[in-house]
């Protein structure tokens, strides 16, 4: 995959940064939409997957964002899906989420995460 340098500013990437964040995009994810006028699913954001993984698995129980998905899982182009699991990480990092990074897979390609015993947002879910 071609990859593209670009010089900028400590004031050009923060007003970058927060135009992305105003879009709820990852840099990356904000210049493609800029450039072509395409997005990602809505359904792929950091919000949408943690309210699914709360829905969806118990307290405890390991999973990772494929599993948190299904079959939608699909509907993401292959080269976002490491772009978007960092995004996912970085959001339980800044949010406090009562879901937790655990380890990586094995084979180092995915994150496991579980949700925390006894979390205050689990009950509030």
């Amino acid at each position: 995959m071609p990859n593209i340098k670009l010089a900028l500013t400590i004031e050009e990437m923060k007003l970058l940064e927060k135009e992305a964040e105003k879009e709820h995009l990852s840099v990356q994810d904000f210049i493609r939409y800029k450039l072509f006028s395409t997005r990602c699913s809505q359904i792929f954001t950091p919000e949408e997957a943690e309210h699914r993984a709360l829905n969806k698995f118990q307290e405890e129980v390991l999973f990772s964002l494929p599993e948190v998905y299904g079959e939608e899982w699909g509907q993401l182009a292959p080269r976002m899906t490491g772009a978007f699991g960092k995004r996912f990480y970085h959001y339980l990092k800044r949010t406090h989420s009562s879901i937790v990074f655990v380890k990586m897979t094995p084979n180092r390609r995915r994150a496991l995460y579980k949700i925390e015993k006894n979390s205050n947002e689990t009950s509030n879910a």
